[in-house]
């Protein structure tokens, strides 16, 4: 396999909407970066990309996941491992606010509630949905702000980044 994860500057040209540009310049990273065989593979595969590349393609895992299955999903699948790359990356271009939901989730993300022991003496499982229920309810102001955000302001600071800096992307 190949390197350098970088496109050809050609695909900027092709149709698509700022979206879809973000995705195209990142969709080798994506195919190279293996994120479910633990951290020390992860790590390798993202020594690989530039610093832009690793933005997005934590940007793009955050994203995917997030609007999949909220906050929680991103960060208790092992897409949290990229939770610093995503925080950083957002923050890298230009997207602070995002940056700053994360944040405020990550930190609603530690008082998730265990995963039950059902085979515990005393386990009440309405008490234990209560509580997880009121969990994902920490979360719901944050994901809306967060989803008003990916429909408006996420994906043009994004490609402009990328094209400020085309050697991060471009080879």
């Amino acid at each position: 396999m190949d390197a350098d994860l970088r496109v050809p500057a050609g695909v900027l040209a092709e149709d698509g909407d700022d979206a879809t540009s973000a995705w195209r310049v990142i969709a080798p990273a994506w195919d190279a970066v293996r994120i479910h065989d633990g951290p020390d593979v992860l790590a390798a595969g993202l020594a690989r990309l530039t610093p832009g590349q690793r933005a997005l393609l934590a940007i793009h895992w955050c994203v995917s996941e997030t609007l999949n299955g909220g906050f929680d999903q991103f960060l208790t699948n092992p897409s949290g491992l990229l939770a610093d790359e995503a925080q950083a990356g957002f923050a890298r271009v230009g997207v602070p606010e995002a940056a700053r939901l994360l944040a405020a989730a990550r930190v609603v993300f530690a008082s998730r509630p265990p995963d039950p022991d059902r085979d515990a003496p005393g386990f009440d499982e309405a008490e234990d949905a209560d509580a997880f229920d009121a969990y994902r309810a920490r979360h719901a102001p944050l994901e809306e702000r967060f989803y008003a955000l990916e429909e408006t302001g996420l994906h043009p600071p994004v490609a402009a980044y990328v094209r400020a800096h085309p050697t991060e992307f471009f080879r």
